[in-house]
């Protein structure tokens, strides 16, 4: 392995995926299923994509997606496939009712029963009751043929042999007709139906909405899904936060044995001879990979992540030709509860103008509706999304952090107000918080390409089969998320990950997956409103009620806790995974930074460092209980903790001289680079002097580490062990007087003196980085 300053690497990987959105984690999850070394990469703090949350005084956001379809008993159903492959529950809310359409000042119910949503439209469209009725009889026989039949998991493009048979198999002439279906717009198969021009303009706001193109532009094969999935399938919502869908897969990934590293971007993918071998950094440094999957935009692949040297010009120009979907401005709101009418649903869309996409279509997402947990009671917290087509700065450029910008933001954001206030009098009086997303918003954050919010249309000239496909042009290197072929949309995205996945399995001759029935159904329906338990300020943690203690953390993006904390360990980090009960994967972050977990707020006093700067302080009177929470990870994932060492590598071997805190932390961190360590010191028990250290140097021992006792400083043969060593660390005030003795070794180091017990676990790690670094060890 090799050690650098934020995380422990492999040498090498056997995939590495680029980007943590619903795609890439899916791919990497069913990878690590299958025994393969997985590394996911991404620039967030957190997995998810845009199905994240961020928290701010209590309250939870959702950044993007917030309506889920894919969980359901029938229908399209990938979220059930994969949560149940991974054998990992979780806990989701069914909406009773699906959305509420307010088009041109008349409300249209989407019921889940297709009959009563019919009579919603004959309301509007009595003159189409009959061709009505024959559209869905119809749509339901293609959709029978699409999705109920042959449970969709894979796109079409990844087919195994089997999978194709069996498509063929179940209907022939009904594929053919599919075929042909993908270059005939929903406008013409519109028209075969219905004769009057409203019921058309509804129906293409429909597909505005669903997959981001008019009628004229989408392709008729994805009528059946876009207009009949969501009753057929439902509509859901993560209990707890969209978050906690990424949360749950993580916590899968990590059980599984992969392994995540945030707050990093992938700056290249490396090629050579047009195949794919791993990544760089943005700070330069390489990891290497047999294969590479790319949970990216075609935007971001080509030219960008993959240099324009290794891409055909043709190739390169048709991604640079490809349309986006519109971009999103997205309003985060808080209000008292008596902003909104009664009767209001979890979804409302409205609709000013049938004949143009603008930012008068207004999607109003108030989940806190099912939810209790996402806000305070009295209160409700509501994602606003519309379109907005302005010109927007790149979020790398001056112009936006320009006051130009900041006007140009304040003035969308207020017309999106003015929106809902035309069609909610007197909401505004209500507010009490708002934060505000430009499409440069997503883009900094999402990298999504000026703000798109969905990658390329999914149009015809671009639809489907002529997106990419899992397997690149370039060998070993693997795409997915919305510029494949499933496009946008959080479902999508999940097939697109299983197709990567197979695609890797196929080439290293391994098993892949398809659909199955599962002896376990993982999904878990969960009452209307969701409430979790509470927890008291001094209750004792359990197995019950940790999770709950750890949900307090509001995910600071720049955590004052982190900054605070000697050992620079990532707080909200371990507090996410244990709110989803990845206590194993928490630890394993812990110890990414430190073996002594246990002294955190015991020797290291959290009450002056983490816990006094926590921001909760700032609206709940008290920090989260940082110090209680770490220790309980480390003690409830046990061995399973701590990340294992590779095989000892042949002439790399370090003596550090002193038992100390300094030095078993450079011991622990140098065995997990590879390294055999030797320690020597005078005390028979190498426990002695160190304290309670709960099991940090138990599993440092259990790593191969040899401890030498009785060895006294005076006695040291330092030429000697000048032939053993490539490397010494003086690591206490003891074996001080011997670095004169050392120091002509070009990787040797000493402890400074007087430190605090959390400073040497911080100077022992930095000393692990810098003895790994001078003497060569970073060499593949």
């Amino acid at each position: 392995m090799r050690l650098i300053d934020e995380t422990v690497l492999r040498e090498r990987y056997d995939v590495i995926v680029v980007g943590a959105g619903l795609g890439g984690m899916t791919a990497a999850s069913l990878l690590a299923k299958r025994g393969l070394t997985v590394l996911m990469i991404d620039r967030q703090t957190r997995p998810g994509g845009s199905c994240t949350s961020f928290r701010r005084g209590g309250v939870t956001y959702d950044v993007g997606t917030a309506m889920l379809y894919g969980f359901g008993r029938r229908g399209f159903r990938p979220f059930r496939f994969l949560m149940n492959e991974l054998e990992e529950p979780i806990d989701v809310i069914a909406h009773p009712t699906l959305a509420r359409m307010t088009f041109e000042g008349e409300p249209i119910t989407f019921w889940p029963d297709v009959e009563r949503f019919l009579q919603e439209l004959d309301r509007l469209f009595p003159e189409e009751k009959e061709g009505l009725r024959a559209f869905y009889r119809d749509l339901y026989g293609m959709y029978e043929q699409i999705v109920l039949k042959n449970e969709v998991i894979v796109p079409p493009s990844e087919f195994s042999p089997c999978q194709m048979i069996r498509r063929l198999a179940s209907g022939p002439l009904q594929m053919l007709r599919m075929q042909r279906l993908l270059t005939t717009s929903v406008r013409t198969l519109l028209d075969r139906y219905f004769s009057t021009e409203p019921i058309i303009t509804f129906f293409d706001k429909l597909c505005s909405a669903y997959c981001y193109c008019t009628a004229d532009e989408a392709p008729a094969v994805l009528a059946a899904t876009m207009f009949l999935d969501n009753h057929i399938g439902g509509v859901y919502y993560p209990a707890g936060g969209a978050q906690m869908l990424p949360n749950k897969i993580e916590k899968a990934f990590e059980r599984l044995g992969g392994q995540a590293l945030y707050r990093t971007l992938v700056d290249e993918i490396l090629i050579r001879d047009g195949r794919a071998y791993g990544v760089r950094l943005e700070d330069g440094t390489e990891i290497l990979a047999e294969q590479v999957v790319a949970n990216t935009t075609v935007w971001n692949l080509y030219g960008k992540l993959v240099r324009p040297e290794h891409i055909r010009p043709e190739r390169l120009a048709w991604a640079q030709g490809l349309v986006p979907t519109f971009p999103s401005m997205t309003l985060y709101l808080l209000v008292d509860r008596a902003a909104l009418p009664e009767g209001v649903l979890p979804w409302e869309v409205f609709i000013e103008d049938r004949k143009v996409i603008d930012s008068s279509d207004l999607t109003l997402y108030v989940n806190a509706l099912v939810d209790g947990t996402l806000c305070p009671p009295g209160k409700l917290v509501i994602t606003a999304i519309a379109p907005n087509l302005d010109q927007w700065p790149a979020p790398d450029t001056a112009a936006y952090r320009s006051a130009a910008y900041g006007e140009h933001k304040k003035a969308a954001a207020q017309a999106m107000l003015d929106q809902i206030e035309k069609h909610i009098p007197g909401f505004c009086r209500h507010i009490e918080g708002m934060m505000v997303g430009t499409p440069t918003t997503i883009e900094r954050y999402l990298l999504k390409n000026d703000g798109a919010v969905g990658g390329p249309k999914n149009a015809i000239g671009q639809e489907m089969l002529k997106r990419l496909h899992a397997r690149s042009e370039w060998e070993n290197l693997y795409v997915c998320g919305d510029s494949t072929v499933m496009a946008t949309g959080a479902p999508a995205t999940v097939v697109s990950g299983v197709g990567a996945a197979n695609r890797v399995l196929s080439d290293l001759h391994r098993k892949g997956y398809d659909a199955r029935e599962f002896p376990a159904d993982h999904i878990r329906f969960v009452d209307i409103p969701y409430q979790r338990p509470t927890i008291g300020a001094e209750d004792p943690l359990t197995p019950e009620n940790a999770w709950l203690a750890a949900a307090q953390c509001q995910g600071c993006e720049d955590p004052a806790c982190v900054r605070h904390c000697p050992a620079g360990v990532d707080i909200p980090g371990i507090l996410r995974r244990m709110e989803a009960g990845n206590d194993l994967g928490a630890a394993r972050e812990l110890h990414l930074r430190t073996p002594f977990g246990a002294l955190c707020g015991m020797a290291c006093p959290a009450e002056d460092l983490c816990e006094r700067c926590c921001y909760r302080r700032s609206f709940a009177g008290r920090p989260v209980r940082i110090a209680d929470l770490v220790r309980w990870a480390e003690r409830s994932a046990g061995e399973a903790g701590w990340p294992q060492p590779e095989a000892e590598r042949t002439g790399w071997r370090l003596v550090v001289l002193g038992g100390s805190l300094a030095g078993w932390t450079c011991t622990y961190y140098a065995r997990l680079a590879g390294w055999g360590v030797d320690v020597l010191d005078e005390p028979a028990n190498p426990i002695e002097g160190l304290g309670d250290v709960g099991e940090g140097l138990e599993a440092i021992l259990r790593t191969g580490v040899r401890y030498v006792g009785g060895q006294r400083p005076a006695d040291w043969d330092a030429a000697a062990a000048h032939q053993v060593y490539r490397a010494a660390y003086i690591a206490s005030d003891a074996w001080a007087d011997r670095w004169p003795l050392a120091e002509r070794w070009s990787s040797a180091l000493a402890a400074s003196a007087d430190l605090t017990p959390a400073q040497a676990i911080a100077e022992g790690r930095r000393a692990a980085v810098a003895i790994c670094t001078a003497s060569g060890a970073q060499e593949g």
